[in-house]
């Protein structure tokens, strides 16, 4: 079964369907809807969460649409970083390794894997300086860490 990935008319399928489920996960919308799990993430980064789900948040009115619990910030880091991004950006390690190798040629100085989830991480510490409330950056460098940890258990 070939998965669609452009057009408008999936991007409303898309929504109807985070809509009628507002807890489910990307890869869980992306197989209802027979669309691929990167075109979910990003329509979700690029557009947000649609009205009708924030109406449904159980925040307080002057809340609604903005709070978000530990629990969601940890979930969605996990989901981001276990479910199959090697198919869109390769292996972890290998990526981590990679970019490592490039900052080193750049610096002049050994840049290791550990070294890039922990830089990536403190580039989401600046963004969080800049916008602290911007939900992904919290999201993204929770995913560094855990990144990270996954690295140097293995070494």
């Amino acid at each position: 079964m070939k998965r669609k990935t452009k057009g408008s008319p999936y991007a409303d399928k898309i929504w109807a369907y985070k809509v009628k489920n507002p807890t489910a996960k990307i890869r869980e919308i992306a197989d209802a809807t027979n669309t691929s799990y990167g075109y979910v993430y990003k329509l979700m980064q690029k557009i947000g969460t649609p009205k009708e789900v924030l109406e449904r948040d159980t925040a307080p009115p002057e809340k609604q649409g903005t709070a978000i619990t530990r629990g969601q910030v940890l979930d969605t880091a996990k989901e981001y970083v276990t479910k199959d991004r090697a198919a869109d950006h390769g292996n972890m390690e290998d990526n981590f390794s990679t970019i490592g190798k490039y900052w080193s040629v750049h610096l002049g100085v050994d840049v290791s894997a550990t070294d890039v989830a922990v830089m990536m991480n403190l580039l989401k510490a600046a963004r969080i300086k800049s916008n602290p409330t911007h939900p992904d950056n919290w999201v993204d460098a929770c995913g560094y860490m855990a990144c990270g940890g996954e690295i140097v258990s293995k070494t």
